[in-house]
């Protein structure tokens, strides 16, 4: 067992047994980021959630350029305890955002995501407007928007759902479901239909908690899709609306579809509308 694993092993271990939020010290979190260990730092960090450590500040804001989603979600959760530093690295990330680094703008986005800042949505909506953002910071821009899910960053998400970009249009739907408030879901139903398939397995999955009635069209359609999960989120989906309706389309699932999944959930889907 190398000295990593066996540092690692132990800070988890340690984690377990101390209480909430206390315990840690300047040497066990160089410690733990030392380790480069995602589930190790995020651990750490969690410990020392009051600790006062000024000269922590430096190398946890490196932690945020991480090329692991998880460490930059813990290193922001940790500044966002102390309103200097996370206004530090708001500023810092909205100019970055502003800037013409996509990947720096990407994990901008997800620290912002995390402060949870709803005063920050007009900067997460411009960043979506850009031609110059590839899909992997338009995904990490929505997934912000999300993550803050105030009712106000609606209209953005609504907008995302329309991006050129499959993964951003994806992402934007689960986005959609984080927002706070009541939603129709009226605004998936057209991605029901989307040319990706991601889009459509998503969408099929989502649209069932709204009951979207008039949606029944499209997920029937979709009982036929080439992709067997797609098919499967869509009879779910319709076992939501009311599969009484769809009896037939259900029927034929059931009798003919391959994928056992998939009439299983149709079967699932016609038993609870008996």
């Amino acid at each position: 067992m190398t000295r990593k694993l066996i540092l690692s092993v132990l800070l988890l271990l340690a984690a377990g047994t101390a209480f909430a939020g206390r315990g840690a010290t300047y040497g066990s979190v160089m410690d733990a980021i030392a380790t480069n260990n995602a589930d190790v730092i995020a651990s750490e960090l969690e410990r020392g959630e009051w600790l006062t450590c000024a000269a922590c500040a430096g190398p946890v804001l490196e932690l945020l350029d991480s090329d692991q989603y998880r460490v930059r979600e813990a290193a922001a959760w940790w500044l966002s305890r102390r309103p200097v530093l996370a206004a530090a690295a708001t500023m810092q990330s909205i100019a970055r955002i502003q800037g013409n680094d996509a990947k720096a703008a990407e994990y901008a986005a997800d620290a912002l995501g995390t402060f949870r800042r709803p005063n920050t949505l007009p900067i997460l909506a411009a960043g979506l407007q850009r031609k110059d953002f590839p899909a992997s910071t338009k995904v990490a821009l929505v997934r912000a928007v999300g993550t803050i899910a105030s009712p106000a960053g609606m209209q953005t998400v609504v907008a995302a759902l329309a991006d050129s970009t499959a993964e951003t249009r994806a992402e934007a739907i689960r986005s959609y479901d984080a927002i706070r408030g009541v939603h129709s879901g009226n605004e998936l139903t057209s991605l029901l239909s989307d040319s990706d398939v991601s889009v459509r397995r998503q969408a099929a999955a989502s649209i069932g908690a709204y009951r979207v009635a008039a949606a029944r069209a499209a997920l029937e359609a979709l009982l036929k899709d080439a992709d067997p999960l797609v098919r499967r989120n869509a009879a779910y989906a319709l076992s939501r609306i009311g599969g009484a309706a769809s009896r037939a389309a259900l029927q034929d699932v059931i009798d003919h579809d391959p994928v056992n999944y998939v009439r299983s959930t149709a079967k699932a889907a016609l038993s609870g509308a008996n």
